[in-house]
């Protein structure tokens, strides 16, 4: 991969704290960086999720005619077929993140075989950038899918996988493959990838900071007094 990877250790105990995706993006508005993605997409097997990983971006393009409409054209399949990511033998540590500029609602992006097998490879959620297919069979992963909606349109003679491993568009968002990905029940934030150190280390004293206050709230704290003292809320 051509991009760093995260120090693994303070990635592990950032996910074992679950730090929230509102925790991240208050820190984020601080260092005028990164963004949430749009709540359009969201969780479609596992509304409960969690993860922090890197994401690996896979970005689609529209299928347009060439030059010569008389020349035959690529097979559906050699247009699509890096959707698969071969490049990777494992996804450990991963989100797959798959985007085509505008919300594709109208075919759907990965589905119930190809989500499986990402889940075999080890990622820790995929992220569609529009729609995705098969729900019977990705409710019977553990593994969370987010997407804009169901559709059993797939994307094979429309669309075409233009590159992998560099950066994706989601709506307005730039995701950049080592970017680091939180998502859970609030939505889903992209922390630029030369961020994620600093990042990492804020969010984890805002969350002692945090715990701490609501412990003093369950216990008859007034909040105002709180937030004087900490500045957090």
């Amino acid at each position: 991969m051509s991009f760093e990877l995260i120090s693994p250790q303070l990635l592990a105990e950032f996910r074992s704290r679950k730090i929230s995706s509102s925790t991240v993006i208050d820190i984020l508005d601080g260092l005028q960086a990164g963004d949430a993605l749009t709540p359009k997409i969201r969780a479609i097997n596992a509304p409960d999720h969690y993860f922090a990983a890197q994401a690996y971006t896979v970005s689609w393009r529209m299928v347009r005619k060439g030059s010569d409409i008389l020349q035959a054209q690529p097979a559906t399949w050699s247009q699509v077929s890096r959707f698969l990511v071969p490049e990777l033998h494992s996804g450990a540590g991963l989100v797959y993140v798959a985007g085509a500029g505008p919300l594709l609602t109208h075919a759907a992006l990965a589905g119930g075989m190809s989500c499986t097998y990402f889940e075999q490879l080890g990622f820790a959620g995929v992220v569609l950038g529009g729609a995705v297919r098969d729900l019977r069979e990705l409710e019977r992963l553990a593994m969370p899918v987010l997407a804009s909606n169901p559709i059993p349109t797939d994307t094979q003679g429309a669309y075409w996988v233009a590159e992998t491993g560099t950066q994706c568009q989601i709506e307005q968002v730039t995701v950049q493959s080592g970017d680091l990905m939180v998502s859970d029940v609030n939505g889903t934030v992209v922390v630029p990838l030369a961020l994620t150190a600093q990042l990492l280390q804020q969010a984890l004293a805002i969350d002692s900071t945090e715990n701490a206050m609501l412990e003093k709230i369950r216990q008859g704290a007034r909040l105002p007094e709180l937030i004087n003292i900490t500045g957090r809320i």
